[in-house]
């Protein structure tokens, strides 16, 4: 008889409610750099539609960052007791990184908007759009640990 691994799933709302906050993240900073970087204007004036995508994610940031807590109440603590197990510290380990990538992105953002002066934004912005495509990757990697 083969042993029955409990898997710890998000309620339907909560992932619904993830995954739209994180498509609107995705999809409104990604428009952001490519309309910043790669179609600005030549005399280096910033597009009009720069002001709006950054309006739009930062809305978008509020939903996730509420969605994220609600993750925090539901699935971290029955999770953190669900990896005990030593077969299940894979998964606690992934957990507690993307939960890293994912404050270092939030305090980054925070760092932009009220901290970091303007004259450093550039480095600071790739480094918070590089800890967010690294928190999406260790959010695909913690899910495939989930699975097997």
């Amino acid at each position: 008889m083969r042993h029955h691994r409990p898997r710890l799933k998000l309620s339907p709302w909560l992932k619904r409610w993830l995954y739209a906050s994180g498509f609107v993240l995705l999809a409104s900073g990604a428009g952001w750099l490519l309309i910043h970087y790669l179609l600005s204007d030549p005399e280096g004036l910033p597009s009009p539609a720069e002001p709006w995508l950054m309006r739009l994610h930062g809305l978008a940031s509020f939903s996730a960052l509420l969605s994220l807590g609600a993750v925090a109440g539901q699935h971290l603590p029955q999770g953190w007791r669900l990896t005990r197990e030593p077969n299940r510290r894979p998964q606690r380990r992934t957990g507690l990184v993307l939960c890293s990538l994912l404050g270092a992105v939030v305090a980054l953002a925070y760092g932009l908007y009220y901290l970091i002066p303007e004259s450093m934004h550039n480095g600071f912005g790739l480094l918070h759009t590089g800890l967010a495509l690294a928190s999406l990757a260790a959010w695909q990697w913690h899910r495939a640990g989930a699975q097997g």
